[in-house]
């Protein structure tokens, strides 16, 4: 771990060995041909953590190549044999949870804390497959023809190529890469050039549970790569099947290439969540539920709320309560310490982001209602930067933003940050419909406790996923995805493993 890591941390490992900086290809850890490496930082305080294999087009051809040779044996493994080997993995990610949260707390900037939440939402993945394994049926068709006899089997689509994001690193790794291999397929995996760390460790687990050589590969590259990978993914024929999760731009990008070759995709895209406050909802839990929405994992998530809509009623009584709550939620401080809850943006550039957002929001009008909590004294303009100077270069704490109009940037720019701007309305029918004014359809949350208006704006809103007086909606067992300009496919529960296989319908003459 010394020769690896280039800083000291808090934290002793348990098992140093999961830290490695190489690929995994074909069963071998390697580094890239030419040797090239790329910093990974730590967002506490923008400070290198180590240097990673930093692989190109060539290395990645070498992967997917590796992933053809195993896909001709592994896709004869039986579904029990399958079943076993996701439960061997789920155990050893269980075991080794504690590292695996210091190496996501390391990478990322997650509180340790919240940290140990994503791989136990990672670990839930791999628990959900492998007990679906063995229940992807097929189907008997009753035959217009009386001499024939039509039935369908589901088999395995080939070689997975998997883009992962830096926001969720283990969790996105194990949604994605489990699904496929319950499946039978067989995998490269690309995991963001900020949060290379934990798919690799990830990875080490799989080989220590009997993984075949090949059935589960990890490129890692540097942004400035990365779109040679990308490029090797979409036109080498051997990639059947594209799963990513990242921008909007890129994905439309990645589903045009991918439509050259006739690749399926699973893409999980941008979001700009609405999140509606009726007057007769129970505004401490309305209060609650949003904190849970918009600011966990500082605010960092595709499915955050983005544009909060209050009726114009309750709106000044709403923020009083949600400042209260947020004053009594976060901790701040090293995100090594255990009563630490809020953490950094995972880069300069978020931070950046943040600031042009708030400041668009008060030349428009726009006033700080609150800023930060019981450990802060926030009193600037822009609520950042006595924060940043605190608690890291790149922290922000929590802020609501009120006389928020339509007119501001984050209506048509999704924040991916801690700001709250709240926005009012007057009726139904205006907040769907501003509800709705956007490309995006990943998520959509309401609270309300008119039952007959639960159903009429549930089915209104223009969203593949809709939370009802919850905040939290992500669940290993639910189809995750979003419909318009947020992507296609789903992931997660049931629905995932049907995205990694091909049904075949097989006629048999008497």
């Amino acid at each position: 771990m010394a020769e690896i890591l280039c800083k000291k941390i808090p934290y002793t490992f348990q098992d140093p060995t999961l830290l490695d900086t190489r690929s995994f290809i074909g069963g071998k850890w390697v580094d890239a041909v030419n040797g090239a490496k790329f910093p990974v930082l730590d967002p506490t305080d923008n400070e290198k953590i180590c240097e990673v294999a930093d692989l190109g087009r060539e290395e990645t051809r070498q992967a997917l190549e590796a992933a053809q040779t195993a896909f001709k044996t592994y896709k004869k493994t039986t579904a029990r044999e399958r079943r076993w080997l996701m439960r061997r993995w789920a155990d050893l990610i269980k075991q080794a949870r504690d590292d695996l949260a210091a190496i996501c707390t390391l990478e990322l900037g997650k509180p340790y804390t919240e940290s140990h939440v994503t791989v136990k939402y990672g670990t839930d993945f791999i628990d959900w497959f492998e007990g679906a394994i063995e229940r992807q049926y097929g189907e008997t068709i009753p035959a217009a023809k009386g001499e024939n006899r039509i039935f369908t089997i589901r088999q395995p689509q080939g070689v997975v190529a998997a883009i992962t994001p830096w926001n969720s690193p283990i969790a996105m790794v194990t949604r994605k890469v489990g699904a496929a291999i319950a499946a039978g397929n067989t995998v490269v995996c690309k995991p963001a050039p900020e949060t290379p760390l934990c798919a690799i460790a990830v990875a080490k687990l799989f080989e220590r549970a009997g993984g075949p050589p090949g059935v589960f590969n990890i490129v890692t590259s540097s942004s400035a790569r990365s779109a040679q990978v990308g490029e090797e993914f979409t036109q080498n024929p051997i990639v059947r099947h594209l799963s990513f999760t990242g921008s909007t731009a890129v994905g439309r990008y990645l589903h045009a290439e991918c439509a050259k070759t006739f690749k399926k995709t699973s893409l999980e895209l941008g979001g700009n969540a609405p999140f509606i406050i009726f007057e007769d909802a129970k505004l401490d839990k309305a209060a609650e539920g949003l904190i849970s929405s918009k600011f966990r994992s500082s605010g960092q998530t595709c499915v955050c709320a983005n544009r909060i809509f209050v009726q114009r009623s309750i709106i000044d009584k709403f923020a009083a309560v949600l400042a209260e709550k947020l004053e009594k939620t976060f901790r701040y401080g090293s995100v090594w310490d255990k009563q630490v809850n809020f953490g950094p943006l995972y880069s300069p550039k978020a931070f950046e982001k943040i600031e042009a957002q708030i400041k668009d929001a008060l030349a428009k009008g726009g006033k700080i209602f609150a800023s930060g909590g019981s450990t802060t004294t926030t009193t600037t303009t822009t609520g950042g930067e006595e924060g940043k100077g605190k608690y890291g270069p790149n922290f922000y704490p929590p802020t609501i933003v009120t006389d928020a109009t339509r007119e501001m940037l984050f209506m048509k720019q999704e924040t991916f940050g801690p700001l709250a701007f709240l926005v009012p309305f007057d009726g139904e029918d205006e907040a769907v419909a501003l509800a709705n004014d956007t490309s995006a359809g990943l998520a959509s949350y309401f609270y309300t406790e008119d039952i007959s208006r639960l159903w009429r704006v549930g089915e209104a809103l223009e969203s593949g996923m809709v939370g009802v007086r919850v905040g939290l909606i992500s669940a290993c067992e639910q189809p995750f995805g979003g419909v318009k300009e947020s992507g296609v496919g789903r992931e997660g529960g049931r629905d995932a493993l049907d995205e990694y296989t091909e049904i075949k319908s097989i006629t048999v003459g008497l």
